[in-house]
């Protein structure tokens, strides 16, 4: 019997002994969209999960990991574990039984899509779940993730869905405004095969800017929110264009400005940097002949760079986690 026999064997034995208690499916996200740096976020329907056993066979926490990360993430020491021990400080509380986390990795590591941020909401909501739910989703949850994560674009939503604009931080609570997502609207993601770490591409950016490089960004900015919500998918190109980060951050994804100007002319309404990157994030019409053009834009401009890049095509949920 192989190492992987032996290994499926162990979690069939785990299933089947200690009872299932829930499910939560966390969304990957895409952060800034170009000119709403830092202040608008998307969910994409691309998801980790996270399987709560019980486990009859000793009282710890065990983690078991399939998937993105596998090989790199501590069963010991992670981010999970780190936001459920929070939660356990917060309501000075601790499991008073043992249980098995699984954990199913879609979303890819440091490529600008959301990973961390489903990895601390999936603990936050995984120890709640433990202690009784005794924190609220849409408040607590939500506060605590952001405050983590430090960056709530990306958090806000994946538990709420959809696109989460000007997310602002007053005293302990965040205000920000959820768009339901235009219809027609898909997105293409290109994922190429090479970590970008958000330190190292906050560390890209300059610690002050000029008044013109401002004002261009806060007129896009408000062009893109208005855009989104009225439907106006034709303003995407303008409204997303950006002085403030993708330039800055150009040096570490190879080809990156003629990757843009092909996907243009592919026929897309958009296309920017996910979050810090590496991942390219584009809006697209729901048309099979432009979405394919699009893709092959993306794959082509990875290639000529001797990249080679995983396309995905999303939709952007309204719904933010699923619980089952």
């Amino acid at each position: 019997m192989n190492k992987a026999q032996k290994k499926n064997n162990k979690e069939n034995k785990n299933n089947i002994t200690n009872k299932k208690l829930v499910t939560f499916k966390i969304p990957a996200t895409s952060a800034n969209i170009g000119s709403a740096f830092d202040s608008v976020g998307l969910a994409l329907d691309l998801y980790n999960e996270i399987h709560i056993y019980e486990n009859t066979n000793s009282k710890k926490i065990d983690f078991e990991i399939t998937g993105e990360g596998e090989e790199e993430i501590s069963k010991d020491d992670n981010m999970i574990l780190s936001a459920m021990k929070l939660v356990f400080k917060k309501l000075k509380s601790k499991p008073d039984k043992g249980y098995i986390i699984k954990c199913i990795n879609r979303i890819p590591l440091s490529r600008g899509l959301g990973s961390s941020s489903a990895a601390i909401i999936g603990g936050l909501l995984s120890a709640n779940y433990i202690l009784g739910n005794k924190l609220s989703l849409e408040n607590e949850i939500l506060n605590m993730s952001v405050q983590l994560e430090g960056h709530p674009d990306n958090v806000s939503p994946a538990i709420l869905g959809g696109i989460i604009s000007g997310v602002v931080r007053k005293d302990e609570d965040f205000k920000y405004v959820k768009i339901n997502p235009p219809k027609g609207l898909k997105a293409v993601v290109a994922i190429p095969n090479f970590y970008l770490s958000t330190e190292k591409a906050r560390n890209a950016l300059p610690k002050e800017i000029s008044l013109k490089d401002a004002i261009f960004n806060i007129s896009r900015a408000a062009l893109l929110t208005s855009a989104l919500s009225s439907n106006r998918l034709d303003l995407l190109e303008v409204a997303t264009d950006d002085k403030l980060h993708q330039d800055y951050r150009a040096k570490f994804i190879p080809g990156l400005k003629d990757l843009f100007k092909q996907v243009k002319m592919s026929g897309a309404y958009s296309v920017t940097i996910s979050g810090a990157g590496s991942s390219i994030l584009s809006l697209v019409k729901d048309d099979e002949k432009i979405i394919k053009k699009v893709s092959n834009a993306m794959e082509n401009s990875f290639s000529k760079k001797k990249i080679k890049s995983e396309i995905k095509v999303l939709n952007i949920p309204k719904k933010g986690i699923i619980i089952k």
